[in-house]
């Protein structure tokens, strides 16, 4: 995964209209938290103990937090991007498919599946973990601002940085963190690059 300065961001003016009629922007965030499905392992107890659980926290659900922001996913099976100074503008005729997945560090799909089947119903029903944009569309983009940038072609999606805590045998506070880089039913755009 590219370092954030050299991952594109959305334009100033990108936009996602949430479950609830809010409107999110570039520089937005949405919090919500749930609880896990599934419970902790009960521990064992050891050969000829009979004392009562000393940590019944164990058996409780995982619980997340999570952040979320639109982010932007360049198209990389058709990229497209070009230089922009001050003043320029880009227009591309879009044609054809472009396909979006999600983007989940290793062995977290369960837990990345729950955190997006949580943002899909709490935040923005229009998330998936993979979209097909099919039709013609054309995109445009000026630079309003005083520095160059690369315009790239792409889909404004989400960013969703999830905490999950449990309590593991014996009775020990656990935490993971889980990013998951959605992309949503909607348009192409284009995203702006520093590098």
């Amino acid at each position: 995964m590219a370092s954030p300065a050299e991952e594109p961001l959305p334009a100033d003016d990108a936009k996602i209209v949430m479950n609830d009629g809010r409107v999110i922007g570039v520089n937005d965030t949405v919090d919500f938290s749930f609880e896990g499905d599934e419970k902790a392992v009960e521990p064992k107890p050891a050969k000829g103990d009979m004392s009562a659980m000393a940590c019944p926290e164990v058996n409780d659900r995982p619980k997340y937090t999570v952040k979320g922001s639109p982010h932007f996913l360049p198209d990389k099976k058709k990229p497209q991007s070009t230089w922009l100074l001050p003043r320029q503008t880009v227009s591309w005729t879009v044609t054809g498919s472009h396909t979006f997945t999600w983007d989940i560090g290793a062995s977290a799909e369960a837990e990345a599946g729950a955190i997006l089947a949580k943002a899909k119903v709490s935040v923005d029903t229009k998330i998936s973990n993979a979209w097909t944009w099919t039709g013609t569309q054309t995109v445009t983009d000026t630079n309003t601002t005083s520095k160059g940038y690369r315009a790239v072609l792409g889909q404004v999606g989400w960013k969703l940085t999830g905490t999950k805590t449990w309590i593991a045998p014996p009775c020990t506070l656990k935490k993971k963190t889980i990013v998951v880089l959605a992309p949503r039913k909607g348009d192409m755009s284009i995203g702006r690059q520093n590098s």
